[in-house]
């Protein structure tokens, strides 16, 4: 499968600690809601990247100083189903959690 970006978002404040915690409670409080189990990590090697697995769907996020990046990778059969509607939904729940995060103000 490929990686490819699907968003970037601009940001206020940079990852830390608290917000890293705030992130991993997120999705710990939310994860029933796929029908897939979801797994995380962040990245042994880079602290800024966090992967978060839904099968049969892989994404990566980065934290950059003024952005976030997120890539994905699905088989193409999934890929497919990622109607422009799934896209903008995803688009406002990522948005979301980055002001629920504290790293967009207001």
């Amino acid at each position: 499968m490929k990686k490819e970006k699907i968003y970037e978002f601009a940001i206020d404040r940079r990852l830390t600690p608290a917000r890293r915690k705030a992130i991993e409670k997120h999705i710990d409080q939310n994860a029933h809601l796929s029908p897939k189990p979801v797994t995380y990590n962040w990245d042994e090697d880079d602290d800024g990247v966090l992967h978060i697995a839904a099968d049969p769907m892989l994404i990566e996020i980065r934290f950059q100083d003024k952005t976030v990046e997120l890539y994905g990778a699905a088989p193409l059969w999934a890929r497919l189903l990622f109607t422009a509607k799934r896209k903008s939904e995803l688009k406002e729940q990522i948005e979301a959690v980055l002001h629920e995060t504290k790293f967009i103000k207001g």
